[in-house]
């Protein structure tokens, strides 16, 4: 899953669109919309640095359930939308936000960096400071979308082309 991970907040309309929607391609079709949208406000790029982040955050592992809830939420968690060969999308509701940003809320550089090196080299690849100013970047970037989406009592959707 090597794809450029997206985290949008949203608001109920779209939470309930999604909610409704009955097939892979009506996900799909609300997703493009959000990126066609693309407010800076309520939507933080993550590059590849989500795969990193979501092993930080969890057990190491690149896979969905794995670790404890709120984390565990934050990038492959919540309720999945569509998981097929084109693309990924999560949805996590207001509540598990508030959640999640509270859980974050104590994460700084330093707590990412010990998570990010407890991540198996097998599985992820090179560990090194190169990389981990890569993920730190966007990880901080992301804690600001959270602790915002939280304020404003939005949803936030995940998704990612892998």
């Amino acid at each position: 899953m090597s794809g450029r991970g997206v985290l949008f907040a949203v608001d109920d309309d779209t939470l309930a669109r999604l909610g409704d929607a009955s097939s892979d391609a009506e996900v799909r079709a609300i997703v493009s919309e959000l990126e066609e949208r693309w407010d800076p406000a309520t939507t933080c790029e993550l590059d590849k640095a989500w795969d990193a982040i979501h092993r930080a955050l969890t057990d190491g592992r690149l896979s969905f359930g794995n670790g404890a809830p709120p984390l565990s939420w934050t990038i492959l968690g919540g309720r999945r939308l569509h998981d097929g060969d084109e693309l990924i999308v999560t949805v996590k509701a207001p509540d598990q936000v508030q959640r999640i940003a509270r859980a974050l809320g104590g994460w700084d550089r330093a707590k990412l960096r010990a998570a990010y090196y407890r991540i198996p080299k097998q599985d992820y690849g090179d560990l090194d400071e190169e990389d981990l100013e890569y993920v730190w970047a966007y990880f901080s970037k992301m804690l600001e979308l959270w602790k915002d989406a939280a304020r404003e009592e939005r949803g936030v959707v995940f998704s990612v082309e892998p």
